[in-house]
């Protein structure tokens, strides 16, 4: 259930700030008020609200003073501004400043409510087509990361591919062959393949091996198990004779070795 919509009435004179409470009131919105433009402004920045009924005729702090920090406050605040002694000149003042509607005392509690309600509504409708906007945005740079990614050209050969002895491993379709065989490699097992092959002709040990493949770091006798078992099965996809590896070589010690 939605909330009612919070108002805010600014106003030097208690009769008329009862009036208009006892009018928003009775029909369902949550009213609070303030006695003069100090009062306003201070409740304006503790608490939000989604429109103020404002007097522009009050001391020391006037409701145009009042109207300028509401809205570089919340820009999306509905204003309408009530007095007793406008002027054209002020009522252009007040809509330049962004109020919504300017209304001459006394207003009959009719006309109020109908403003409010259509205050209120201008309000949803000015922060639905905010919330819109911003999908839209988000969306269209969304799609404008995802066609500089399609139309991204393809990695030069010296970044595509890594080539050692008989193989070859091309980094930008993630795939590998020996010699004109395709290797069926699991993604671990291309990973753990590329670490070996960069990192060539220095071994890597069990841990460099997870950190560098898996991406986490592991304790030794982790690593250990973890790499053994990847290592087996690339082993049995590589090496001609894997009980005689030719490729991977184990460098006792030290890990892992990579020989072309």
């Amino acid at each position: 259930m939605t909330p009612p919509a919070r108002i805010l009435i600014a106003d030097d004179e208690e009769s008329v700030r009862a009036v208009l409470q006892r009018t928003l009131q009775r029909a369902g919105y949550q009213v609070e008020t303030a006695a003069d433009g100090g009062e306003a402004l201070a409740m304006l920045q503790q608490g939000a609200y989604d429109l103020l009924l404002l007097d522009l005729n009050m001391r020391p702090i006037d409701g145009l003073e009042v109207l300028r920090a509401a809205h570089r406050q919340n820009p999306d605040l509905v204003v309408i501004v009530l007095t007793g002694h406008g002027s054209l000149e002020s009522a252009v003042e007040c809509l330049r400043l962004g109020a919504f509607d300017y209304l001459f005392k006394p207003a009959m509690p009719g006309e109020i409510r109908q403003r409010v309600a259509e205050g209120l509504k201008h309000r949803r409708r000015v922060l639905q087509r905010n919330r819109l906007l911003a999908q839209i945005e988000a969306l269209k740079n969304t799609l404008e990361e995802l066609e500089l990614e399609i139309n991204a050209p393809p990695a030069a050969d010296a970044e595509r591919f890594l080539h050692s002895g008989p193989l070859t491993i091309d980094l930008y379709h993630r795939s590998a062959t020996l010699g004109d065989t395709p290797l069926d490699l699991t993604t671990a097992e291309f990973d753990v393949l590329v670490c070996l092959v960069k990192a060539s002709p220095q071994p890597l040990s069990a841990a460099e091996l997870v950190q560098c493949a898996l991406g986490y770091a592991a304790y030794p006798a982790e690593a250990r198990e973890l790499v053994k078992w990847h290592i087996h099965r690339l082993r049995r996809k590589v090496e001609p004779r894997p009980g005689q590896p030719r490729y991977i070589k184990t460098v006792r010690g030290r890990g892992y070795l990579w020989v072309a």
